[in-house]
């Protein structure tokens, strides 16, 4: 709790253990009408590394001064402003700093250091942005006589992102926030919590370094996760994004997902303006997906061509099959659109009732053969039908691919569960959609990769994508660092 101190009374400065730095400039805000003066220590600030452990102890003084009316959202966001964090953490590293160079070179102005294998070279400033702030550090240089380098000691201490100004917190933070709004969006929102955001090109190129960063990570993780327990069936689907590519109006994405035993989505992969076969390609990289095992997917025949495995089977989705006879139907121009719908839900009326009967009859394989026998023959007599109307491509789309409707029917029938549709990957191309196919977007290939690689591991298991996070921002060095406040 805090008192009301004099002069007199005020407690003495606590003595400093270890190394100290600097005190912490006084700052004052005029709040209300007494002075407040709180001491508090930060008590062994720990690092362990390798060779050794660093003790080191800041005593900070803060003088509050108060004048006037005062509120609680006076006193946090006058607290914020006196950037305490930011004061502490340089006062840290730079101590971090005077330390490693010690070990190196002796203490400074200590007899026989010049006989030493080191030796002090210079000091230079360092600029560092996070989210307590920009930091201006002032770093040693170390010379090696023997390998005649010169070098900086604290770099083997701490990591400063490979020398970028943005800090890993910092460019993970945005490119979430990028996932979700545009790059200028995200620079203005950034604005919020971090004092100078990175413009909407340093966005860009974190977004990408993330995203094929992401992308190795899920492959891996998946190779592991998945190395016994390959998957039965996988959907694919493609779509297309307005392009800036050079000679090209449109990016074609193209995605592979699966969907494991206890019913969870195991994202593939994703190529940008590259044929199926690629992606057949990358799916034999994995090696996860079972030998005969089912691709469910819509009527693209470069998509089935390229992505059936030899011995596996193909699922038509159901309602594209629905959808596309009706679109073939209007491209025949025969029909008016009240015989169109009625030719709908006929063609919907018998692959809804081997749905049905394949729920009803799954554990009774002689009914569901007869069931499966009769919705081919029913689509047989549809597709004839359609033929006598004039509607020669819709009868021949019908035909091409009626047995391809009941293969998960058929499969039932060797205890295998595989989905009659294809909504999964239908529902995740909604995400893609969202983020990525606004009117006025437009995306080149490694931006679009990137930014869909993130999106997507997100989207179909955030336990990678969070372990993505902790392996990025490195969480698990926090066991490494303890601090202790001690306000007195």
């Amino acid at each position: 709790m805090l008192k009301h101190l004099t002069d007199e009374t005020a407690p003495e400065e606590p003595k400093k253990i270890g190394r100290v730095s600097n005190l912490v400039k006084k700052k004052y805000i005029y709040l209300c009408g007494y002075t407040i003066y709180i001491f508090f220590r930060i008590i062994k600030i720990q690092f362990w590394n390798v060779i050794h452990m660093i003790d080191i102890c800041i005593s900070p003084q803060i003088n509050i001064s108060i004048d006037g009316e005062l509120d609680i959202s006076n006193l946090v966001n006058g607290i914020k402003n006196l950037e305490i964090e930011k004061i502490i953490v340089k006062n840290i590293i730079e101590e971090i700093n005077n330390i490693t160079v010690d070990e190196y070179c002796g203490k400074k102005y200590t007899q026989g250091n010049g006989e030493k294998l080191y030796q002090r070279a210079k000091t230079f400033k360092r600029k560092i942005i996070t989210t307590v702030g920009e930091i201006d550090l002032k770093l040693h240089q170390i010379h090696d006589k023997i390998k005649n380098i010169i070098f900086t000691p604290i770099y083997e201490k701490i990591d400063f992102n490979q020398g970028k100004n943005y800090q890993n917190e910092i460019s993970m933070t945005c490119t979430e926030l990028a996932t979700k709004m545009t790059y200028r969006d995200t620079n203005k929102e950034a604005k919020l919590f971090i004092e100078k955001p990175p413009s909407p090109t340093t966005l860009q190129r974190m977004v990408i370094k993330h995203g094929k960063e992401i992308n190795e990570f899920n492959k891996e993780k998946i190779k592991k996760d998945y190395k016994d327990e390959k998957l039965e069936y996988f959907f694919a689907d493609g779509t297309k994004t307005h392009s800036q590519v050079k000679n090209k109006n449109n990016n074609d994405v193209n995605i592979a997902l699966g969907q494991g035993k206890k019913g969870e989505k195991v994202y593939l992969d994703l190529q940008i303006n590259k044929p199926w076969k690629t992606t057949k390609k990358e799916l034999d990289k994995l090696n996860i997906i079972e030998k005969d095992a089912c691709l469910i997917a819509d009527g693209e025949r470069e998509l089935r061509y390229a992505l059936m495995p030899e011995q596996g089977f193909f699922q038509m989705d159901t309602i594209h099959l629905i959808r596309d006879t009706l679109y073939k139907l209007w491209q025949d121009s025969k029909l008016d659109l009240n015989m169109r719908k009625e030719l709908k839900k006929e063609l919907e009326s018998i692959l809804y009732y081997l749905i049905n009967s394949t729920n009803k009859y799954k554990n009774n394989k002689k009914e569901l053969k007869i069931r499966i026998n009769e919705c081919v023959d029913k689509l047989k007599e549809f597709s004839k039908k359609l033929i006598d109307l004039g509607c020669e491509k819709s009868a021949q789309y019908i035909k091409t691919y009626s047995n391809y409707a009941v293969t998960y029917a058929m499969l039932t029938l060797e205890s295998k569960n595989i989905p009659w549709n294809s909504n999964i990957i239908e529902r995740l191309m909604g995400e893609v959609s969202k983020r990525c196919k606004h009117k006025w977007m437009r995306w080149g290939s490694e931006g679009q990769e990137a930014m869909l690689n993130l999106i997507l591991t997100r989207y179909t298991n955030p336990q990678y994508y969070e372990e993505y996070k902790n392996k990025t921002l490195k969480k698990e060095n926090l066991k490494n660092i303890k601090i202790k406040i001690k306000i007195i």
